[in-house]
């Protein structure tokens, strides 16, 4: 075999190689793990669970200033309305998590 079709080869499987390894980091595995913890949570009517998810939805927004809800909320140009809606999201948190101590 020559020296070309050997580099051509070993090239080729590099490409491979590294196409199969941008779909493996490519994962959104956070993603995935919340929706099959929506379905289960749903699924055991969870009620107090909701609220963990809230909260893990409201916190990177503090840090961040933005939020979103149907579309990015930037707190910078909607002040009011950002801080409606990550109130809205503590709001139902706690609400949420009441229910681990309160029968409504």
């Amino acid at each position: 075999m020559s020296t070309s079709k050997l580099k051509s080869r070993i090239q080729k499987r590099k490409a491979v190689s590294s196409l199969a390894n941008k779909k493996i980091s490519n994962t959104k595995w956070r993603t995935i793990i919340g929706l099959i913890l929506m379905y289960v949570i749903i699924l055991m009517d969870w009620q107090w669970a909701w609220g963990i998810l809230f909260l893990i939805w409201v916190i990177p927004d503090l840090f961040r200033g933005t939020t979103y809800f149907i579309e990015p909320i930037d707190k910078a140009e909607n002040a009011w309305l950002y801080w409606v809606i990550v109130i809205s999201w503590i709001w139902m948190a706690l609400i949420s998590l009441s229910t681990l101590f309160f029968n409504y």
